[in-house]
């Protein structure tokens, strides 16, 4: 609804999300994260990711998971707002 508003008012949103938590037994939560990247995110002003995306994050090597790749290629080709990124006590090796 509020992106509906904003819209009306031609005013780009800043978005927040936090504590998502992503996970492979959570697979549905994981799809609507790339659905809402793929649509609403790409037309906001600012997309703030608050801590803890992820519910567990090891480090750099954790790209070798195929969630983790998803997400960050998702993220990686996000185009139009600018992504702030603060990591959370769950994924704070990224």
């Amino acid at each position: 609804m509020l992106l509906e508003r904003a819209r009306g008012q031609g005013v780009p949103p800043c978005l927040l999300i936090s504590d998502l938590h992503l996970n492979a037994q959570q697979p549905e939560v994981t799809e609507q994260f790339l659905n809402f990247l793929a649509d609403d995110a790409r037309n906001a002003q600012a997309l703030y990711i608050l801590g803890d995306l992820f519910e567990y994050w090891a480090g750099d090597d954790d790209l070798g998971d195929e969630l983790n790749q998803a997400v960050a290629t998702a993220l990686a080709r996000l185009r139009g707002p600018k992504l702030y990124f603060m990591h959370g006590n769950r994924d704070f090796l990224i």
